[in-house]
């Protein structure tokens, strides 16, 4: 899949226009990634049926596709399906961290435990020795805030690698106090270094000013799709963001803003729920 199969098919009868242009080269920065670019934060948002999770998962496909000797880790929050099995039992892999007490249901049979085959591990070295390179590593801690110690990791490992998170306001929201805040501090920074320790991290949200002020400020790309909420000091406007258009059939506008300038184009809904894989983890940890 390569950029043009991201965005519905523009006919060739045309030129493209600039923001046309400006989109296709803010993509280029996320999945073209170079030892002079640097890696990318990204951030997707959009409200429910929006395509936010398809666009993300858009990025997974290609990422696997293309960059298949990177290796690649999914962090899903807990309770609800599981976004990552859209892709195909045959593009991932499940890790899960011994003593976690994370478990597995099926949503379609009364949420009944299932038990996928899994690999467990000790620590988050043992984790990144045992992710296989081309294939989409869903990670589970038990606890989502340890995704937060694994970025800080992740960023000494000196090697390109693919960090997708659903839904990071449950790891770093607004308005948090104590050491809650002083994490999602330090979280802040590790973002920043992504461009300088070649990793790329890409997220999706429901609602950006719902994201703790530190971590919006080095936000790289931010990805609007209908029914998102502007961010403050954007280029882009709500007024723009109320006008974007679903389309189930051509896919769902989008505005992808980036270093002081800003493109407009359409992403294809393309990974539906899987009637075979209506799974959801659950864990203990109340966080």
């Amino acid at each position: 899949m390569n950029d043009e199969e991201l965005l519905t098919d523009i006919k060739k009868s045309r030129p493209l226009t600039k923001s046309e242009v400006i989109s296709r080269r803010i993509l280029s920065q996320i999945h073209r990634p170079t030892l002079d670019s640097g890696g990318t934060f990204s951030v997707i948002t959009g409200s429910p049926g929006s395509a936010k999770t398809s666009t993300m998962l858009s990025f997974c496909d290609y990422a696997m596709r293309h960059h298949p000797k990177h290796k690649l880790f999914f962090s899903n929050s807990y309770g609800v399906p599981l976004q990552f099995v859209k892709l195909g039992a045959d593009c991932f892999d499940i890790l899960v961290k011994e003593g976690s007490n994370v478990s597995f249901h099926d949503r379609s049979n009364r949420r009944k435990q299932i038990y996928p085959q899994i690999t467990e591990f000790k620590d988050f070295e043992e984790c990144y020795e045992l992710a296989r390179p081309g294939r989409l590593n869903a990670v589970f801690f038990g606890d989502r805030y340890l995704q937060m110690d694994f970025l800080h990791f992740l960023l000494s490992v000196g090697e390109w690698k693919h960090y997708f998170v659903d839904e990071i306001g449950e790891i770093a929201p607004a308005f948090t106090s104590g050491e809650w805040f002083h994490k999602i501090g330090q979280f802040a920074l590790d973002l920043k270094e992504c461009r300088k320790t070649l990793t790329s991290y890409c997220c999706n949200t429901q609602s950006i000013p719902g994201i703790d002020h530190r971590v919006i400020a080095v936000i790289m790309v931010k990805i609007y799709l209908p029914g998102a909420r502007a961010s403050k000091n954007g280029r882009v406007t709500q007024r723009a963001i109320d006008n974007l258009k679903i389309d189930q059939v051509n896919g769902n506008q989008a505005y992808l803003e980036a270093y002081g300038q800003f493109g407009k184009t359409t992403f294809k809904n393309i990974f539906s729920p899987s009637s075979q894989m209506l799974w959801e983890a659950k864990s203990n940890v109340k966080k």
